[in-house]
């Protein structure tokens, strides 16, 4: 990998609450809360007031997680905006902040989940309270093009971060402050960092391949070429790290640790930009496409082997 990597995925983007008045507002907000869960749906009443089925992203589909506690939590992010969903993607609830960030990268902690940093085009965002506010914090970066982002999930205070014309660096206190890594290397999207190991390291190279550090982030090493070219997301299973999928126009999976791939896309229809596989549980896989400017999620619980359409 290089710095020809960023400058790819940087031509893309031409392509983050008198007791008589009391008492009334009470009972309107009671009102409505009730109208919102009547009208719902089977399942849908999780997602509250303001859900809709189809999120917004905008002209790209750039993100996708999965809460390490919560499989049917799941967060999607594009271009212009992002969304999260409460019951397994049938309903989706605008993230405000998060409006024109262009996530490009995501990690949530696995032990504390309400812990969550974000990276786009605008710089680095953190939330403390489950990704229902974000606010961005660029002070130790030495740019603001953040192109990918991934978190150790044995220590989740330790960050990688990709950024434009600068390189692979690193924080080992949640953002405070970042180092440089390696200038040369250039990453669009996942960072995954073995919970195995926290040396190790795997990205998506830009011409197809599955590429690895063991030291860091230091040097590289090609794996096995995912099936389609260049994936613009990668997902790895906390409960079994040698489980990976890839999104390019499909789904592939690993059950090696990135050596051999194989497509999964029972079901899914061309376009998938997006997999991500749950933390805790390695049967449940979500994946989406970009329909206009809206994300189409779907849901594997048998680990890719068929997919349902949940919005779409």
């Amino acid at each position: 990998m290089s710095k020809t990597t960023n400058k790819t995925s940087k031509a893309r983007r031409t392509p983050p609450l008198l007791w008589g008045a009391v008492a009334v507002f009470a009972l309107a907000a009671l009102a409505a809360a009730a109208s919102v869960y009547l009208s719902a749906g089977p399942g849908e009443q999780s997602s509250g007031a303001g859900a809709s089925e189809r999120p917004v992203v905008g002209g790209d589909l750039h993100a996708m997680a999965v809460d390490p506690k919560n499989p049917d939590r799941v967060m999607v992010g594009g271009h212009e905006g992002a969304a999260v969903s409460e019951d397994g993607g049938k309903m989706w609830r605008q993230v405000s902040d998060l409006e024109g960030a262009d996530p490009m990268g995501w990690a949530i902690d696995p032990t504390n989940p309400k812990k969550m940093y974000a990276g786009g085009h605008p710089g680095f965002y953190r939330s403390d309270d489950g990704g229902e506010s974000w606010s961005q914090d660029n002070s130790g970066l030495p740019g603001t093009d953040v192109h990918g982002l991934g978190m150790d999930p044995r220590d989740p205070d330790t960050l990688y971060a990709s950024i434009v014309d600068e390189g692979l660096y690193r924080t080992t206190d949640a953002g405070d402050r970042w180092e440089s890594v390696n200038p040369e290397v250039g990453v669009m999207g996942p960072i995954l960092v073995d919970p195995r190991n926290s040396e190790t390291l795997y990205v998506a190279g830009m011409e197809g391949g599955f590429v690895k550090s063991e030291d860091g982030g230091k040097g590289w090493s090609e794996l096995g070429t995912i099936p389609g070219g260049m994936a613009m997301w990668i997902s790895q299973s906390l409960e079994n790290p040698d489980t990976l999928y890839a999104a390019n126009d499909g789904v592939a999976k690993s059950t090696d640790g990135g050596e051999s791939w194989r497509p999964m896309n029972e079901g899914l229809p061309e376009g998938v930009s997006t997999v991500a596989v749950a933390p805790d549980n390695p049967q449940v896989v979500y994946a989406g496409v970009l329909d206009g400017t809206e994300a189409l999620v779907y849901r594997s619980e048998d680990g890719g082997e068929s997919w349902e359409a949940r919005n779409g």
